[in-house]
């Protein structure tokens, strides 16, 4: 869909780029509008045909998006990195550890092996093809030595070729935090199955809340959708349903 400049007249996009343009933080932007998060202004954006280019939104046609800007959708822990970091009062320290990482130099080599580096400007990691491609030609010759027959090695050989295989699942395996505690609601009644269509940006959220804080998908939805009727005038309906 071709971009539309009449968008430019919208009161809040012009409040929004001319707060950018005085150097105003995201968080300042996000305090001004009210909202709890600069997440609401930037899919508010979005919606419009504009994306964030490191230092305001842009017409979505006016470039390509980068490998690091479709990152911010992928469902991956480097991914998932370069969305923690997006946020405006987010902390790389702190980010580091709660992706399981001792130090932000670890936290570092483990994205360079994603194909991303630091950009300073930015504050986030960055795509970087000559990297990357580095990291698949390295992964490609380990795969190649590991296929390779070693008098007395063919287990170890087999185990590090099934390892390099699922490295993604045993990251996520190893570095899950259990941080935060859920309300949980027993609801009367047998399981049934319902298909519904999210946004993937949605489905990105859900993915990285579940991984992140060690809870199954469906109890986030649930929980959600109980806070949702008990919030808006639906409680005691809700108790109801409830098993006591």
């Amino acid at each position: 869909m071709a971009f539309d400049p009449s968008v430019y007249e919208d009161e809040k996009i012009k409040t929004t780029l001319a707060l950018l343009a005085q150097g105003k933080s995201k968080q300042e932007i996000t305090e001004y509008f009210g909202h709890k998060g600069w997440f609401t202004i930037d899919q508010y954006f979005r919606r419009r045909g504009f994306r964030w280019n490191g230092n305001t939104f842009v017409p979505e046609e006016t470039d390509t998006p980068s490998a690091t800007e479709d990152a911010r959708f992928l469902n991956s822990k480097a991914g998932q990195i370069i969305r923690q970091l997006s946020q405006s009062s987010a902390n790389i320290r702190q980010v580091a550890l709660k992706n399981g990482f001792a130090t932000v130099d670890e936290m570092g080599e483990y994205m360079k092996g994603q194909g991303f580096v630091w950009n300073s400007e930015q504050e986030n990691y960055v795509y970087s093809e000559s990297v990357g491609k580095k990291q698949r030609d390295t992964l490609t010759a380990a795969s190649q030595v590991a296929s390779q027959p070693v008098e007395g090695l063919e287990d170890y050989q087999q185990l590090l070729a099934y390892l390099l295989a699922r490295k993604e699942k045993l990251f996520a395996l190893l570095d899950t935090e259990n941080e935060g505690t859920l309300p949980r609601y027993k609801f009367r009644g047998a399981k049934a199955n319902k298909t519904l269509g999210f946004p993937t940006s949605l489905l990105t959220l859900l993915s990285d809340f579940s991984k992140e804080y060690n809870v199954t998908q469906r109890d986030i939805i649930e929980v959600a959708l109980a806070e949702f009727f008990r919030k808006y005038g639906y409680e005691e309906q809700l108790n109801s349903v409830l098993q006591a």
